[in-house]
């Protein structure tokens, strides 16, 4: 079995040291085998915030693998944002922004969605190229099929059940293809600050990921690849859900996923909550 858990949007700048240090005491309670960090590890991309968010990461006891998110690249210093936009990201957290993670039960493959600009007025959207798709196949090809497979990135594949409108990742709809021909089962965001999970083609109702059902996996048969994603772990800018994060538990290629809540004193579970995919 290995548990995972599941933090994004952190936006070290922006925190609510409360939630941050209950945020520590739980995972190094828990042990997770790894912490996977969905990007916007700061709320501005300034070394001070890097740092904060490094000595973050340094408090864990279990390892982590984190990608970036928009709000890691600069929007003051535009020669960097333009020339070498995760300049920071590379010597503050990590020198690479497309990390893999593999050991005998689960693969986990980064993907870097965020961009330094785009062909429209907001720059926050991100998206992929076919070539990080191409790298991601190549990466689990070479893996043992055995494996349980993940991809990780900032921005969404799939929009809230009740938003259908909210902007996905670009060319999200190939990736999701792609990603399940490889085998994926899972994949991890955040960047929305809300938090629901979605099979590929929705099989089970509800859209919160509250709501998410596991009582019938076998109705995902055809379409197994979950979309799970998290709400802001420790900001202060919420969007109507509280500071969350989700720890999931992958077993017999079975993974099941439950939700812990800010309640204002500790994390606790969601009600009701939780949602699984098989292989």
């Amino acid at each position: 079995m290995r548990r995972l858990a599941h933090i994004s949007d952190l936006h070290f700048g922006r925190t609510d040291e409360r939630v941050v240090e209950a945020l520590v005491a739980e995972l190094n309670s828990e042990r997770p085998d790894l912490v996977v960090v969905s990007g916007d590890l700061t709320q501005s991309a300034r070394s001070g915030e890097f740092r904060a968010a490094r000595q973050f990461l340094d408090r864990l006891v279990s390892p982590w693998i984190a990608v970036p998110g928009n709000h890691d690249i600069s929007p003051y210093h535009l020669v960097q944002r333009f020339f070498d936009p995760f300049a920071r990201f590379r010597r503050f957290i990590h020198p690479v922004t497309e990390p893999v993670f593999q050991d005998e039960e689960i693969g986990l493959v980064g993907i870097n969605s965020a961009r330094a600009m785009m062909l429209e007025l907001n720059w926050a959207h991100g998206s992929l190229k076919r070539s990080q798709m191409e790298r991601a196949e190549e990466r689990f090809a070479a893996m043992p099929s055995p494996l349980f497979r993940i991809v990780v990135a900032h921005h969404p594949f799939l929009p809230p059940m009740d938003e259908p409108t909210v902007r996905t990742v670009g060319r999200a709809a190939e990736a999701l293809d792609r990603f399940e021909r490889a085998g994926v089962k899972l994949t991890l965001s955040g960047h929305l600050h809300l938090g629901y999970a979605r099979f590929l083609e929705p099989v089970l109702s509800g859209g919160h990921i509250a709501d998410v059902k596991a009582r019938a996996p076998e109705r995902a048969a055809t379409r197994s690849l979950l979309v799970v994603q998290a709400a802001s772990a420790t900001s202060t800018r919420l969007r109507g859900e509280p500071n969350a994060y989700n720890y999931i538990r992958i077993e017999d290629g079975l993974a099941a996923i439950e939700p812990r809540i800010w309640t204002g004193r500790d994390f606790a579970n969601a009600e009701g909550a939780g949602s699984s995919v098989g292989r």
